[in-house]
């Protein structure tokens, strides 16, 4: 193909040709070593390295989720406490909320009626 044929190509097209010529090239390297013995010996190896890895990669996952449920658990608890330490002190805060008011009536009775005797004495 031409210069002058690849830049009549629209942008798409020139990526796609590229990307099919990759892909063939490595398919045949692919196919060529997994068909020859050393190719077979280099599949077989490779095969279990992965087993390897997916094996220490389970393990990992393992451990990770057990730590997740311990820590879950952990939360789950020190949240509970501190809804009861919160459900506590609103109990103690409602039981004296009558008290406060009480001793607000009171100082306001206490400012009105002096004011309103002390205008009258005048």
């Amino acid at each position: 193909m031409s210069d002058h044929e690849k830049n009549n190509l629209p942008a798409g097209r020139q990526g796609n040709i590229s990307s099919l010529i990759v892909g063939i090239v490595i398919g045949a390297a692919v196919t060529y070593l997994f068909t020859n013995k050393e190719g077979q010996k280099l599949k077989n190896k490779l095969l279990a390295e992965g087993e390897k890895l997916l094996s220490s990669l389970r393990e990992s996952l393992e451990e990770v989720e057990e730590e997740t449920k311990e820590a879950r658990e952990e939360i789950g608890q020190k949240l509970s406490s501190g809804v009861e330490e919160v459900k506590e002190k609103v109990e103690e805060e409602v039981t004296e909320i009558p008290k406060h008011i009480e001793q607000i009536q009171k100082k306001g009775r206490r400012f009105f009626f002096r004011r309103s005797h002390t205008s009258q004495e005048s």
